[in-house]
């Protein structure tokens, strides 16, 4: 026992840095755990945002739509001028009568 003396103040120094270094590593871990459960909570929000999101058929379908609607309200247009030019008429008749 007398030769292991000088030895046991390493030994102590020693143990106490490994328990230093798995305390060390132990928080690093539940750090990265505690950021991984974060990481987690942002996909799953993001992936239900983007489930709602329209994928590229709709969008496709609605810009067929939109031009559908823009033909219709050009010949809409087209079938209302002659209507315009006639109450043009009749209000500029209207004024230069009185």
């Amino acid at each position: 026992m007398e030769e292991l003396k000088p030895i046991l103040p390493f030994l102590q120094w020693l143990v106490t840095g490994a328990a230093g270094v798995y305390a060390y590593m132990a928080r690093r871990d539940s750090a990265n755990a505690e950021e991984v459960v974060k990481l987690k909570g942002r996909v799953t929000t993001l992936e239900e945002q983007m489930r709602h999101l329209p994928d590229q058929g709709l969008v496709n379908e609605l810009a067929g739509e939109m031009k559908a609607v823009k033909a219709s309200l050009d010949g809409m247009r087209e079938s209302i001028s002659p209507l315009v030019r006639a109450v043009d008429r009749i209000n500029d008749y209207l004024l230069n009568q009185k």
